[in-house]
């Protein structure tokens, strides 16, 4: 950003004569990539209906992982200041989510807090030769003999004896004030089931979190295929996945890259999260997390979901051994990467034992953070605070991108006069142990793989005109069953009923056309009708119908 023009409003040497608004403080935002430009907008509520503060970005060089910063502050509309004019222009307040970048050359006080849970990561050897945390090491806190920063944010008062381990002299900038993203999660736990509406998960299936920071050691470095794996194995009328993951990786390896990678999880029905936000209401919303040493997965131990570690099993390389999420990794169970994962979220799922002797390491001061932050800021810009109380604001609903499942397979247990049925996509492949038993092939009428298509057992149309279905067996005429390849399930002039052909209102989850398949496939109705039920808590029966 050194080559753009400077601003003239509303800073600048002619600002005076520009501005609309003539507040009396200017505070300067500084992002360094998209994770700690989020962080930094959620601070920016502190700052709500006060026209005395005026609010401007800018974008500090260096990371890796500075693609993209620009684009997401012009997506929300900043005013964003280059950094050749940020550091030549006095404002009464800088904060940073972190604590690298040329932070020295700005004239102001200095607040760094945290871009996630705590203060975790080490530095990398690459970086420098002293080591530390990130965030609280000697060489991203002192400058030439000064401390940098006017007041450093920390979540925990465990974090004081870490602080004065690797920078004593930092320490009485220390302000212990809690976690603010932490405590507006937990403020939002009542408008659990809203989240879960916009995610489209009713009360009878599970949410999965599937969570992954970035780097060799993370869920997706180290088991690509697991999130595929989650889709492919978990019955999707039981269980929907949701994969967020950390924005590194989105603008590392670029978000083009990573919809390829993720291409066949998503034709099976992964939600996928925009790396920008959505995970906070995506964790409230959840039932399950798969996740690694990220700040996503701790906060959700936090909450009391249940987890299953997916990580390298080295990522206490990259952690501070003394860290509470160091400890919460040795402590969470590990998925076998080898084995079926129903059978694991199952077990997880129902020997859940907390871990909030852990969590509460990080997150201290609970509920109080937004207050404490806000009366920080205020004090370094000498400033009164404003009467009303700092509150909570409400999450945005989670904006998934999400694919729509057009095939499945079909797995069905007959006992007695019930029918319990299971639903996989057909687009994924499956390991042996997490294969579905004797599976028959349902397919929708606008899918566009001929070879699903010609192997159907049974197609799904939405048509509501005459003939729809004869027409369909037209065009299709070698719909098989499970015992004779070569014979047809339905022909244009057998009745309805036994027709492998039939109308199904789009987007339902119902079971009932792979029901129907299934008492095809075998022969079809048995005299008198028989209950349908789906594989659901209760085994209730599938709308009441009968065949």
């Amino acid at each position: 950003m050194s080559g753009e023009r400077w601003l003239r409003v509303p800073v600048g040497d002619e600002a005076s004569r520009w501005r609309t608004v003539g507040s009396s403080r200017t505070v300067l935002a500084v992002a360094r990539t998209v994770t700690s430009a989020g962080r930094l907008l959620e601070m920016l509520p502190l700052f709500r209906s006060d026209p005395r503060v005026q609010v401007l970005f800018t974008v500090v060089a260096g990371s890796a992982f500075g693609d993209g910063v620009d684009d997401y502050l012009r997506g929300v509309q900043a005013r964003t200041v280059p950094w050749s004019q940020a550091v030549e222009t006095p404002f009464h307040l800088a904060v940073s989510a972190s604590a690298n970048g040329a932070l020295h050359q700005l004239k102001a006080p200095l607040l760094v807090v945290p871009h996630g849970a705590g203060y975790n990561r080490l530095l990398s050897p690459a970086d420098g030769p002293e080591s530390g945390v990130s965030g609280l090491a000697r060489r991203q806190l002192v400058h030439e003999g000064r401390i940098v920063p006017a007041a450093i944010a920390l979540s925990h008062h465990e974090q004081l004896a870490r602080l004065e381990r690797d920078c004593p002299e930092a320490l009485p900038r220390a302000v212990v004030v809690g976690d603010l993203v932490f405590d507006r999660i937990q403020a939002n736990l009542a408008r659990r089931d809203r989240y879960r509406r916009a995610l489209e998960v009713g009360p009878d299936r599970k949410l999965v979190l599937v969570s992954s920071t970035w780097g060799a050691h993370s869920l997706l470095g180290a088991n690509g295929d697991l999130v595929a794996r989650l889709v492919a194995e978990l019955p999707v009328d039981e269980y929907q996945v949701v994969l967020a993951a950390h924005p590194n990786a989105w603008y590392g390896h670029g978000g083009l890259q990573v919809r390829l990678w993720l291409a066949d999880a998503r034709d099976g029905g992964l939600l996928l999260l925009p790396p920008q936000q959505g995970w906070q209401a995506a964790l409230v919303a959840s039932d399950v997390i798969v996740g690694d040493h990220g700040s996503v997965t701790f906060y959700g131990a936090a909450l009391g979901r249940p987890v299953l570690l997916a990580s390298s099993g080295r990522e206490a390389e990259e952690l501070d051994p003394g860290s509470p999420t160091a400890l919460l990794s040795g402590t969470l169970p590990r998925l076998d990467p080898a084995g079926a994962v129903l059978p694991q979220i199952e077990r997880v799922m129902a020997a859940h034992e907390p871990h909030d002797d852990v969590t509460g390491r990080t997150l201290g001061m609970p509920g109080q953070a937004e207050g404490l932050l806000r009366r920080l800021a205020y004090r370094l810009m000498e400033l009164p605070e404003p009467a009303a109380p700092a509150a909570a604001r409400p999450l945005a609903e989670p904006l998934p991108e999400r694919g729509e499942v057009l095939s499945f397979e079909v797995e069905a247990v007959v006992g007695g006069d019930c029918v319990t049925v299971r639903r996989y996509p057909a687009v994924l492949e499956r390991r042996p142990g997490g294969r579905v038993r004797d599976p028959h092939l349902v397919v929708d009428a606008e899918e566009v793989n001929p070879r699903l298509l010609e192997n159907a057992a049974i197609v799904v149309g939405r048509e509501t005109r005459p003939g729809w279905a004869q027409e369909t067996l037209r065009r299709y005429p070698v719909l098989h069953d499970g015992r004779d390849r070569r014979r047809p399930v339905g022909r244009p002039d057998v009745e309805e009923r036994r027709t492998a052909a039939v109308r199904h209102p789009r987007r339902s989850r119902s079971p009932m056309p792979g029901v129907r398949g299934v008492r095809l496939a075998r022969a079809g109705p048995e005299p008198g009708g028989s209950s349908l039920r789906d594989h659901r808590p209760g085994g209730r029966p599938a709308g009441g119908r009968q065949l």
